[in-house]
């Protein structure tokens, strides 16, 4: 097994710029809940018989940046398999006691919703509802700042 300090510090080297570029929107998801980030289309730019949301703008660009970030894996259901996650709360749990040693288990969690959001509208206001954006974006910023300041 690798020693704590050797996984750490390649968690800081392949992620840590990416933690920090979408360390920038925990203010944003503090407090926010589904319906603060979209809405149902009102018609202004024409009427429409579908339904569709309608996402706030700031969500968007995390979205496209988290897409672009080595934190995306798209072969996140396993995390999910592999861990026995099924509900929200299993999520959450697993959030507040993850370890460096974790990190991939985290970033099947935030693509999971950023990826499925891409096909299925819902699930971007799903991870803001259930605060998996804010708790893994906090934790992944915890864990480097602890692991920096103590290198």
């Amino acid at each position: 097994m690798e020693s704590e300090n050797a996984v750490a510090a390649e968690f800081i080297r392949t992620y840590g710029s990416d933690v920090r570029q979408l360390s920038v929107y925990i203010p944003y998801f503090t407090g926010k809940r589904g319906s603060d980030v979209s809405h149902a289309y009102d018609g202004k730019q024409g009427e429409s018989k579908l339904k569709f949301p309608v996402f706030d703008s700031t969500l968007l660009d995390f979205v496209k940046k988290a897409s672009q970030t080595k934190l995306m894996d798209r072969n996140y259901p396993y995390a999910y398999s592999r861990h026995r996650i099924r509900t929200h709360d299993d999520e959450r749990k697993f959030i507040e006691r993850a370890t460096v040693r974790d990190v991939n288990v985290l970033r099947g969690f935030i693509s999971r919703y950023v990826l499925e959001g891409m096909h299925n509208g819902s699930r971007w206001s799903e991870g803001v509802q259930e605060e998996i954006f804010l708790r893994v974006l906090s934790k992944l910023r915890d864990m480097m700042d602890f692991y920096q300041m103590n290198q």
